[in-house]
């Protein structure tokens, strides 16, 4: 009787445990130590409205431990402008359905600006945008959610299935306006999977 009471309590508390919220989440990045890799490609930095000027770490904000990355940009008056960061790494993200990435921008920052995850994908190295823009209000916290599960309707012009996820080159992150000049920065954070 003892044993199969401690079974009937393993299978509880494992039961219990995958109730969890967010049990099944895996931070890709936190940017406690470094900027892993991060950057702002020299394609980018040739662009007139490609407007990132830099990334470092920063403890202004973060929405997990204590350091974001930061994104210094110079956004155009009078058309859209992006500010966009990557990292170039090979990722199989098989497993998993979705991808989340925390985005600030501080109270200063104007009305108007949204934030998308871009992803380059497969042999062809594929540029692949999120399907919409999420906006982005200045002095709060924005989840940008991406589903990356076969079938998602996330993603322009493309069909999502197991080698699209398998086989990501780069990931990107863009906060973009629409049309307002801006000198500032935004905050990256707690890049996960789900």
């Amino acid at each position: 009787m003892g044993r199969l009471m401690a079974a009937a309590l393993l299978v509880a508390s494992l039961l219990a445990l995958s109730s969890v919220p967010h049990a099944a989440e895996t931070v890709l990045f936190g940017f406690e130590d470094d900027t892993g890799g991060w950057r702002v490609p020299d394609w980018a930095l040739e662009k007139e409205d490609h407007v990132a000027r830099d990334l470092s770490l920063s403890t202004d904000w973060a929405s997990e431990g204590k350091k974001s990355m930061k994104v210094t940009s110079e956004f155009l008056g009078g058309k859209w402008s992006g500010a966009y960061v990557e990292i170039e790494e090979y990722f199989d993200w098989s497993p998993y359905s979705k991808l989340l990435v925390d985005v600030y921008i501080p109270k200063d920052a104007p009305a108007g600006l949204k934030g998308k995850i871009i992803l380059t994908v497969g042999d062809e190295w594929k540029w692949t945008e999120m399907s919409k823009t999420v906006p982005l209000t200045p002095g709060q916290v924005t989840t940008i959610t991406a589903d990356i599960a076969p079938g998602s309707k996330d993603w322009k012009n493309t069909i999502v299935d197991d080698n699209f996820r398998k086989d990501v080159r780069k990931f990107g992150v863009r906060a973009e306006n629409n049309r307002t000049e801006w000198k500032g920065a935004y905050y990256v954070d707690n890049i996960r999977l789900e």
